[in-house]
């Protein structure tokens, strides 16, 4: 059994709550307001500028094949939000001046800490439920098709073929990573990933609720 198939069922269980969480009910119902819908896009986008800065410092220490592949992870991952910037007329600038809301802050601060603290294995376990589990909340809904095609279009560039050989990528990562470290690193890297997880469920409720300092 390889490492991240231990994580599974904390996974799926982030998978279930997601999908019954009201922000994503409404994105597939269509009802989730636009302004909702850009509270969370500004918000994600300083996520995803912090997850992208993270690659770029895991990659520093990974061999040659690993580093260039996560770090073309981590600039695909703000792509594929670029096109739902422009369908809502959200500006650069407007992103660029997003102050992270508390849960924003809380997440990206633990994916720093655990690389600060732990190292590059459990700080790449960190950034794989962003990964996963938007491949299956996508995979899962992109047959529902929302009556909103801004909706649609973000369940299906998660749900698609591209995005799920990036998770597998981003998962053989981790346990090539896993394979290099003791029991009790790999214990960390099962933390990280599930305070992730954690913050990938509080962060539907972050953007539905506009949460603000």
């Amino acid at each position: 059994m390889k490492f991240t198939d231990t994580l599974k069922t904390t996974i799926m269980a982030c998978h279930d709550q997601s999908v019954h969480h009201p922000f994503i009910q409404q994105l597939v119902d269509g009802s989730l307001p636009k302004e909702t819908f850009r509270y969370y896009l500004c918000q994600d986008h300083q996520y995803l500028r912090n997850f992208q800065h993270l690659h770029e410092l895991v990659a520093k220490h990974l061999p040659a094949d690993d580093a260039k592949l996560l770090l073309s992870l981590g600039a695909g991952e703000d792509q594929a939000r670029q096109a739902l910037h422009q369908a809502l007329q959200i500006t650069l600038a407007e992103l660029d001046q997003t102050n992270p809301a508390p849960t924003n802050y809380a997440y990206i601060t633990h994916m720093y800490y655990q690389l600060t603290k732990f190292g590059v294995a459990v700080a790449t376990a960190g950034l794989l439920p962003c990964y996963w589990l938007y491949n299956e909340v996508g995979k899962g809904l992109a047959q529902k098709q929302s009556p909103d095609p801004i909706y649609q279009a973000f369940f299906d560039s998660y749900g698609g073929e591209d995005f799920t050989t990036s998770t597998t990528q981003m998962r053989a990562i981790v346990d090539r990573l896993a394979l290099q470290v003791d029991q009790p690193t790999q214990a960390l890297m099962r933390g990280a990933f599930a305070k992730s997880c954690y913050y990938e469920v509080h962060f539907w409720q972050m953007a539905l609720t506009k949460e603000n300092w």
